[in-house]
């Protein structure tokens, strides 16, 4: 099992070049020294942090010095985490259900697509699941120390990726409560001790960095007070899960062009059955249900850790009214993973007693397939780049077969029909985990996929790694900027970190992103902005970013008020003199980069070329 989610992992990781590039600068940044490490800082002037909390970071900075800064090794401990959680899910099934539900657990955590993809890139989740599986194990324990170290973990888990890790809290209650001997009295004590545990251990980093004058630290990246605590409750919190009102459209403009993201499910309780997210990480729902219901009886503390830990993530993503991406679902992959092995491993003991609870196998391999069939159909040929529907018959028939093979022999020959089926079982939630490690390059936000896509669907997911990044990594702009540099603190302003991060990447040099991530921060007013100019600590600065389907997504305007004075007191550079005619832009081409209005300006003219 641990072969399997190495390979899928690891092989040709380097392709998928920096990943997030605004993560990948942050990165380069922390590199730096200390406190740009300790502060989490984007850029290495410590201007403006990272809008996540830094524990995954931190850990991608210490691969980064031991090994080398580069895309393959900012990578690497994603992966590793990913596979620590195979190994450590298989601990943790085996020790109440048995060997077989936890090589059937660990192998489906394996093949989980959207566990591949996660762990295939340079975003926090590897991490925070590698946390909350730890946690979960210290809480099944059920002592009483165990809980308050369950919390910390937990804690920990904050510092990943914030409130997100909070909603595995009532899971690890859950299995505690009932793993644990204690009486109720004792019970309230260490809860509250393990209350009290959490809240530090969460809020000791944005707490301190709070703390910290703000003229001696960046600023809280993605939020409005620069404060860290804000970012917790706003960005990272409500943004994430409350709808934002939209405007209403103009009449008079012409409508922007809507790029959809295959993850634009409505909001809803059916949201995650959707085939774009149901394929990511639901292909063995159905036995994930049985799985809770057969292992209850058997170990009730492991079960309710699992089923509130899925039940919980899945009523807060399907409810999720803001912003909302696929890859988030990489965190109800442990929990679906251990139900799935846990009800295949009791489907097939139910199979070897006499009665009619040996049906439960042959009728769950039907509706597992049956409910295959839906996502795949849900998927459509679109997006797929062959016809579905004979594999989808083709299924169909080989269920309808085995499980009336099963159903007739229930010999030696049935060992046989059960590898089989779980084959079958298997092979589409494998395609797309191979689909997922066999595509090259950065599509933005990670995402599994199929094997073969369609033409038009490539195209549409490569058209949305704009916003993750690399609008701006053109190697002539990079020759130029620093051929010109007088002593300028900054190599560049730009207006947002999108279009920051491929120049830090490249240089390792300061650059100003003026309204952070989204370009939306009110960092400096234009009083500030003249200030660094007149001072000679910026000469460049790099505006635009204003294609209409990154306008629909962040917004425009953010920046106005300094675009326009930028336009007012500097001169445009003459493109021929910065951007390639022929070479892409971090893999756009120069019409891709026309298209969202980059353009440079010096800000200092007199001093001409």
């Amino acid at each position: 099992m641990l072969l399997i989610a190495a390979a899928l992992r690891l092989w040709r990781l380097e392709d998928n070049g920096f990943g997030t590039a605004y993560y990948a600068a942050g990165v380069r940044s922390m590199m730096q020294s200390g406190w740009l490490f300790f502060y989490n800082a984007f850029d290495p002037a410590g201007f403006i942090s990272l809008d996540k909390p830094p524990v995954a970071f931190w850990i991608q900075t210490v691969f980064a010095w031991l090994l080398g800064y580069g895309g393959w090794t900012i990578h690497l401990p994603q992966a590793l985490a990913g596979v620590a959680s195979v190994a450590l899910l298989y601990r943790l099934v085996r020790w109440p259900f048995g060997v077989p539900a936890a090589i059937c657990a660990a192998l489906l955590l394996a093949l989980m697509p959207i566990a591949v993809a996660v762990d295939r890139s340079n975003n926090t989740d590897s991490w925070l699941v590698l946390f909350l599986l730890l946690a979960a194990a210290t809480a099944l324990r059920g002592r009483g120390l165990s809980l308050v170290l369950s919390m910390a973990l937990l804690g920990v888990a904050f510092n990943v990726k914030m409130l997100a890790a909070l909603v595995c809290g009532p899971a690890l209650l859950a299995g505690w409560l009932i793993a644990s001997p204690l009486d109720w009295r004792r019970r309230f004590a260490w809860m509250a001790a393990s209350g009290l545990t959490l809240a530090v251990v969460s809020l000791a980093w944005a707490g301190a960095f709070d703390l910290t004058p703000k003229a001696s630290r960046p600023y809280a990246g993605s939020s409005y007070e620069n404060s860290m605590l804000e970012l917790v409750v706003i960005h990272n919190g409500l943004e994430r899960f409350v709808r934002p009102a939209r405007p209403a459209p103009s009449t008079t403009a012409p409508a922007a062009p809507r790029f959809e993201l295959h993850d634009s499910v409505p909001v809803g309780p059916l949201r995650l059955a959707d085939a774009n997210l149901a394929a990511q990480f639901a292909w063995t729902l159905p036995l994930a249900v049985l799985g809770a219901l057969l292992g209850w009886r058997r170990r009730a503390a492991p079960i309710a850790l699992w089923g509130t830990w899925a039940l919980a993530y899945g009523i807060v993503f399907s409810a999720a009214g803001g912003l909302f991406h696929a890859y988030y679902l990489a965190v109800m992959a442990p929990a679906l993973a251990a139900l799935a092995g846990i009800g295949a491993a009791a489907l097939w003991s139910f199979y070897r007693r006499a009665g009619m609870t040996a049906l439960l196998l042959p009728a769950a391999v039907i509706a597992t397939v049956l409910w295959q069939a839906d996502i795949l159909d849900g998927y459509g040929t679109a997006q797929l780049g062959f016809d579905h529907l004979w594999i989808a018959a083709g299924f169909l028939v080989a269920a309808a077969v085995l499980a009336i093979a099963l159903a007739m022999f229930r010999n030696n020959v049935a060992r046989w029909l059960a590898i089989a089926a779980a084959a079958m079982l298997l092979a589409l939630p494998a395609a797309w985990s191979f689909g997922t490690a066999a595509a090259k390059g950065n599509t933005g936000f990670p995402a599994a996929r199929p094997p073969f896509l369609s033409e038009a669907a490539t195209t549409q997911r490569q058209r949305w790694a704009m916003v993750a990044g690399a609008l701006a990594g053109d190697s002539r702009l990079v020759t130029f900027l620093r051929e010109r540099n007088r002593g300028e603190e900054f190599l560049l302003a730009t207006v947002n970190a999108r279009l920051a991060a491929p120049l830090i990447i490249a240089t390792g040099q300061p650059v100003i992103a003026l309204g952070g991530f989204n370009g939306a921060d009110p960092i400096l007013t234009i009083d500030d902005f003249a200030s660094l100019v007149a001072a000679r600590r910026v000469r460049f600065a790099l505006i635009g970013d204003g294609a209409p389907g990154l306008r629909f997504v962040f917004g425009e305007g953010h920046q106005k008020e300094l675009v326009d004075w930028i336009r007012a007191n500097g001169r445009p550079v003459d493109p021929t003199l910065w951007r390639d005619a022929d070479t892409s832009m971090s893999g756009w081409t120069r019409r891709g980069a026309e298209a969202v209005g980059v353009q440079l300006y010096d800000l200092r003219p007199e001093n001409g070329g």
